[in-house]
């Protein structure tokens, strides 16, 4: 304020206005450096850091089954299957099917039996909250022959079976749906079955960075000061 009244009025205005200019100048650098540090640790996290997925589910386990009034029908469980989903959906199948049947001889129309499925899941992961659990499920199915095709069919009752979660690292659902099938006299029929997940999203590692980095608050005042220009135009 000295330096202002030792000059003329003229002056002493275009002083104020200078040292305005060099304050929005000195903040608006430091405002623009902070943008600049913060996009630059994205970017470096970024480049050794995958996105983080909340709706996969891969699941591992073992069945069982049992068969009865068809002593031509055998049931041979699978002692170990995985699966994982993509983009919430996948599939059991192959050698991770959860078992298989094998008719030894052409059914009859007397032919009426029943079978029971026991599932076991002993690491499901991938879901937040779901790791370390053991699920269990009882599948039953009717055994039923199909003359004019020289089998039988197997139908399930009940084929899907759901699954919750939650705890204090999060909380969801997946499911478990067996196909029907036909086994064919002589050979070798397995059944497969669709999984799904889903669960509540959690922050990317880029998302958690921002958050960390105090960059969000900067987007959102960013976006209130160009809306604010618009406004004022």
């Amino acid at each position: 304020m000295l330096a202002c009244l030792a000059t003329p009025s003229q002056n002493c205005a275009q002083w104020h206005l200078r040292r305005g200019n060099i304050m929005k100048s000195f903040i608006g650098s430091t405002f623009l450096k902070s943008i600049f540090l913060g996009l630059l640790a994205l970017v470096m996290f970024g480049a050794t850091q995958k996105a983080a997925r909340a709706d996969e589910v891969t699941i591992a386990g073992s069945t069982t089954g049992t068969v009865t009034a068809v002593p031509q029908l055998t049931f041979a469980g699978n002692a170990s299957f995985t699966g994982t989903t993509a983009l919430g959906i996948g599939s059991l199948s192959g050698a991770n099917s959860l078992g298989s049947f094998f008719l030894s001889t052409a059914p009859t129309q007397a032919l009426s039996g029943t079978f029971t499925l026991n599932i076991t899941f002993t690491s499901p992961t991938g879901i937040i909250g779901g790791q370390g659990a053991t699920y269990t499920a009882t599948i039953v199915g009717s055994v039923s022959p199909n003359i004019d095709q020289g089998g039988v069919n197997i139908h399930f009752i009940s084929p899907t079976q759901s699954f919750t979660f939650s705890n204090a690292s999060g909380s969801g659902t997946f499911s478990l749906t067996v196909a029907d099938l036909f086994v064919e006299t002589g050979r070798s029929a397995p059944i497969t079955a669709g999984i799904t997940g889903n669960q509540s999203p959690i922050p990317e590692p880029t998302t958690l960075l921002l958050l960390g980095t105090g960059l969000t608050g900067v987007a959102t005042k960013l976006r209130q000061r160009s809306r604010t220009r618009k406004e004022n135009r």
